[in-house]
Parts: structure tokens; sequence; C-alpha cells
């Protein structure tokens, strides 16, 4: 699936107005097409889920479950398999997605759900001493960490050092039973927090 062949499918609906990145306007919706989930996607993702109006269809071969996550956590709101990627379907992701709602294959949320539970049961296992949630400013890290900032992009945006940072994640991770950044990320998601 080309960016050529996803232009054409979209051509084909008259509600539908291309529009290059430089043009783009709030609330436009970006489709991503890849292969499979890699650095490049990711840092495109990334960049495009830090707008506050970030929008955006990811259409791809093959995601891990890890992968997933990380889509997710860069805001995507639709994800469609590229072999299901007809006129209608992009159409309907497009319009899904503007909307601001979001949709999965089968398949997918099938995983999601699944890796959820793991993580929730693991999550359960490890934290039953919990006992207060995240503070605001943990909440705020968290957002920046599921939005793919790194700790110097944190400390610039909270206004602290990369030291505090550090401290302050690290204290919330061992705090809730967290293992890494990324299970953070699940959790804050799980939580509706981000």
């Amino acid at each position: 699936m080309s960016r050529a062949a996803i232009t054409r499918q979209l051509e084909r609906h008259p509600a539908v107005r291309l529009v290059d990145q430089a043009s783009a306007t709030p609330g436009t919706v970006a489709v991503f097409v890849a292969d499979t989930w890699d650095g490049t996607t990711a840092v495109r993702l990334h960049g495009h889920g830090r707008r506050a109006d970030a929008r955006s269809v990811l259409v791809v071969r093959h995601l891990s479950d890890p992968d997933l996550l990380e889509a997710l956590a860069a805001r995507v709101r639709v994800i469609l398999w590229s072999g299901e990627a007809s006129s209608e379907r992009l159409y309907e992701a497009a319009l899904t997605a503007f909307r601001g709602d979001g949709a999965l294959p089968p398949d997918l949320q099938g995983r999601l759900l699944r890796r959820t539970a793991e993580l929730s049961r693991s999550r359960s296992g490890a934290t039953t001493a919990r006992t207060d949630p995240p503070s605001p400013w943990e909440i705020a890290a968290l957002r920046l960490l599921a939005d793919g900032c790194d700790t110097e992009e944190m400390a610039r945006t909270l206004g602290c050092s990369a030291l505090t940072v550090e401290k302050g994640v690290g204290g919330l991770l061992g705090r809730l039973g967290l293992r890494n950044r990324t299970h953070a990320v699940a959790y804050a998601w799980r939580e509706g927090l981000i």
C-alpha cells in the first residue's frame, strides 16, 4: 500500500479534501502508511501525536503487541490493516478519526484486551501495597511519556531538572509496581489518566 494508492482511494470521496502536511489545519486527519512499525513511523506518529488536535490513521501490514501500545501512546485513533484498506474502509477510518473516535481491527482489539489483562494481573500482584494515586505532576509526566518525550523534553516542559524527572518517574514506577516507562503509559491509559 503506497501513498499514491491511498491518495487514489480517498480521492473517490467528494467529502474528502486531500492536503499536504504543510497545508494541514487543526482537525486535519493524518494518514500514515507503513509496512511494519519502525523507527521512522514511530518518530512521525509521535511528532504528530504531540499536537493537541492530533487525529491520525495508521495503515499497516503488521503490528506487534508492544508496537500496538506504542501506536496508541502516539495517539493513533484508527488502525487499519493494509490488506483491508479499500476506498470505503479508508474513508470510514478517516471519518472516525475526524470525529475523535477510535477503531481497531477485531484481532487487534482482542490482543489489546489480552495485553491489558496481563498488565493488570502483573500490576495487581506487584502493587497490593499501593496507597496514593499519581500526583498532578506525575500525571503530567505520564502524559509526556505517552507523547514520546524523553527525559530532557520532559524536564523542559515540567520546568525542572532532568534529575528531578528521573527521580520522579522512578519513584512513580516503584510506588505503582510498574516495570518501565512503557508499562507506565499502559497503566495511565488503562486508568484514564491520558
